[in-house]
């Protein structure tokens, strides 16, 4: 592609006498526009911080609805996390009383400087709208049709590079104007009363294998889930399955040591934690961990614990969803059954 510059002089029979000139040569000549005006230090903040609390959402919750308050914007937000984008003149204020919500653990500010990435992109810009100008010009004086045609393809370049600057100079100046706090809230770990007990939880890393069954377990039927049929009825085992392969089983087992269920499905959430995406989550009849693993497709599992256990034994289903859209086909008539579960 070429530009043009120069005078144009039309003799009788038409000629055209056009001088061409390299990009680099134009970007050159702009060179010597005047430097941008000096201006104040474009800061972009993020600040990271990790806290446990007994309430994990309630904490997001709050911490979102203030965010709000003050003109900041949640980008993302799922299972213990939240990333905030906050007005840089409240950034540190809110950082400090997020703090104040629960334990922390872990916390962190990094600044990114953008004023030269800044400057650099303006001053690309200027020079693109001034190269676009000087090629504006030189196409009214063009008088061949191969002259125009070259000239409109690099007015197209150029036109697609200021829109580029224009872009990028968008994302800067709201990166100077908002910066961002990534938020990870935990369960506070339970507290073990024995180290002796630690035994008494060995059987947690059995649960997601639907394949294992302990001879410490009884068969507890439960209903079977809509569009499940059922799989296994026998001494050793009752279980269901789904088209999609899904699976849902449940089982008795001794309450020992002896505790709640809350009890119970804190202690899975806590020994799970490491492995899996781990949630707790309860309702009227039982208390239910979600797991999700960490793999490219993740697989989901749900361990409940039915809140018609007794001081005797733990009644506890459990289901497996090959990835998180068998998990929203199929889950729904799982947690039928348990809710069911009287």
């Amino acid at each position: 592609m070429y530009s043009y510059e120069g005078s144009f002089v039309g003799s009788a029979g038409g000629n055209i006498k056009a001088a061409k000139m390299s990009r680099m040569e134009l970007a050159d000549a702009s060179s010597s526009m005047a430097p941008a005006p000096r201006q104040e230090r474009m800061v972009n903040y993020t600040g990271n911080i990790n806290m446990q609390s007994a309430e994990p959402e309630a904490i997001i919750d709050t911490v979102v609805e203030r965010a709000k308050a003050k003109g900041g914007s949640v980008t993302n937000r799922r299972n213990g996390y939240v990333s905030l984008q906050i007005p840089v003149a409240e950034f540190k204020n809110f950082f400090n009383q997020i703090l104040t919500l629960g334990r922390v653990t872990s916390k962190n500010i990094s600044a990114s400087d953008i004023t030269e990435a800044y400057a650099d992109n303006a001053a690309r810009l200027r020079i693109a709208e001034s190269t676009l100008a000087r090629l504006q010009q030189l196409l009214a004086a063009a008088r061949t049709e191969q002259e125009k045609i070259a000239l409109l393809k690099e007015i197209q370049r150029v036109n697609e590079q200021i829109e580029q600057r224009k872009l990028e100079e968008k994302e800067l100046l709201r990166l100077a104007a908002f910066s961002t706090i990534n938020l990870w809230v935990g369960n506070i770990p339970i507290a073990i009363p024995y180290r002796a007990n630690i035994r008494a939880f060995e059987w947690f890393s059995n649960l997601p294998n639907m394949n294992i069954i302990s001879n410490k377990e009884k068969t507890l039927k439960l209903s079977i889930p809509k569009d499940f049929i059922e799989t296994a009825d026998t001494r050793r085992e009752w279980s269901a399955a789904s088209a999609l392969n899904a699976k849902f089983r449940a089982f008795e087992r001794e309450n020992e040591p002896q505790g709640s269920i809350l009890f119970w499905a804190e202690a899975m959430l806590e020994s799970f934690k490491l492995q899996y995406s781990a949630e707790l989550k309860t309702e009227e009849n039982f208390a239910l961990i979600r797991l999700q693993s960490f793999s490219t497709v993740p697989e989901v599992h749900y361990i409940a614990l039915l809140r018609k256990s007794n001081r005797k034994t733990l009644k506890i289903a459990v289901a497996y969803f090959p990835d998180i859209e068998v998990e929203k086909k199929n889950s729904e008539a799982v947690l039928e059954v348990l809710r069911g579960a009287k």
